[in-house]
C-alpha cells in the first residue's frame, strides 16, 4: 500500500450527491488525504471521503507516470524542433515534418493508454453533512 503523498495522474472522483465524475488535481489529493472537504465541480457541494474510500484511495499508485514521461519526452523533442527552426538553426523540412508526425502519433498512442490505465483511479466521495447510514436491524 502506497501512502506518498505525489500526485496520482488520472485521478477521479464520484460525488454521490449529483451523480457527477470529474478529475482531481494535486491540491484536492492532499486535501482528501488530510481528511479534509473538496468541493463537487457539479453541485458545489462540499464531499468527504469515507475510511473504506480513504485506505483505496491511499493504496492506489500511478499507473500512467512512465507515459506522462514519454509523452514529455515527444513534446520536448517537438519544442526543440519547432524552436531551432523558428530561430533558424535547423533548416530542414524533413526534420520539422518527422517532429511533426513524432508528436501527433505519440499522443494519438499514449492518449487512450494513459486513460486505460488510469480508468480505475475513482473514489465515490458523499456530501458533508449526508446523514450516517443507519445500523442494521438484527
Amino acid at each position: 500500500m502506497s501512502s506518498s503523498p505525489a500526485t496520482i495522474i488520472g485521478m477521479k472522483v464520484h460525488c454521490n450527491a449529483c451523480e457527477k465524475e470529474f478529475p482531481i488535481g494535486k491540491k484536492q489529493q492532499v486535501m482528501l488525504r488530510e481528511d479534509q472537504p473538496i468541493p463537487c465541480k457539479g453541485c458545489k457541494v462540499e464531499l468527504v471521503i469515507s475510511a473504506e474510500e480513504k485506505q483505496r484511495f491511499l493504496g492506489f499508485d500511478n499507473p500512467a507516470k512512465p507515459m506522462m514521461l514519454a509523452m514529455m519526452i515527444s513534446g520536448l523533442l517537438a519544442v526543440s524542433v519547432f524552436g531551432g527552426t523558428f530561430l533558424g538553426l535547423v533548416q530542414s523540412d524533413g526534420l520539422v515534418l518527422a517532429a511533426v508526425v513524432v508528436m501527433i502519433g505519440s499522443n494519438l498512442v499514449l492518449g487512450p493508454m494513459i486513460r486505460n490505465a488510469t480508468k480505475h483511479l475513482m473514489v465515490n466521495l458523499d456530501p458533508k453533512d449526508a446523514p450516517a447510514a443507519a445500523p442494521a436491524a438484527p
